[in-house]
């Protein structure tokens, strides 16, 4: 793929993994669509990917909503020309047992890490297919290693790794790779990690964005369609 002229759709784009991931790939001449619900998080990412002479532009919504899925897409083609890059990243969790996760929880979870997906996925899918694309799925090894209190939230995962490898089968055929990347812990906000505590054995929202590059820049005939990714050196206990 020619990054210099693709373009790309980055939804949690605000913070995190989506931030890094949306400046990595403006930085390469990728023009980028980033979506988030806030507002000056946009603002301040597109500073810097234009800062850096890439271009970019802002769509603000949540990625539960319809509209806004729909939306995104149709507004990255139009402005852009068209879509290859399609990065599913936006997530969110709760931490609670089953007895006490209530349902509005659950469907935000779901929502977000899932529903949102299938329609993302499959708004882009007819664009991501004249020229070639690529699907990131930024899911989570929680998706195979369950953990006690974010039960929905493992299971959003599972459900997205299910969905990421039906969607690859589907579409190989038709010239778009699709990647689920799946990390550990990740030095972000999302880990819920207290602020005092050390992190630097922690995975780094740069390196998935590398990764992403990576991939992207990988021959044409070679697809990696699951990467899990660890810290090198895990916590000591």
């Amino acid at each position: 793929m020619d990054l210099n002229e693709a373009s790309a759709l980055v939804t949690g784009a605000g913070r995190g993994i989506g931030r890094a991931v949306a400046l990595a790939l403006g930085r390469k001449g990728v023009s980028v669509t980033a979506v988030s619900r806030t507002a000056a998080d946009l603002d301040s990412l597109l500073g810097e990917i234009e800062a850096s002479g890439g271009r970019g532009l802002a769509f603000g919504g949540d990625v539960r909503d319809a509209s806004v899925t729909e939306g995104a897409v149709a507004t990255a083609v139009d402005r852009f020309g068209g879509l290859q890059i399609l990065v599913n990243n936006a997530g969110v969790g709760a931490f609670a047992n089953v007895e006490d996760t209530s349902d509005e929880d659950w469907d935000r979870i779901i929502g977000t890490n899932l529903t949102a997906v299938f329609r993302l996925t499959r708004a882009a899918l007819p664009h991501l297919s004249r020229r070639g694309g690529h699907v990131f799925m930024i899911s989570s090894l929680a998706g195979v290693n369950p953990i006690a209190g974010m039960a929905a939230y493992c299971a959003s995962k599972a459900a997205l790794d299910h969905f990421s490898a039906s969607l690859m089968l589907e579409v190989r055929h038709r010239g778009v790779k699709v990647t689920t990347i799946a990390p550990g812990s990740v030095d972000t906000s999302f880990a819920g990690v207290p602020p005092a505590a050390d992190t630097s054995w922690m995975l780094t929202a740069e390196d998935i964005a590398a990764t992403v590059i990576d991939l992207l820049e990988a021959r044409d005939g070679a697809h990696l369609s699951r990467l899990e990714m660890r810290p090198a050196r895990p916590q000591k206990r």
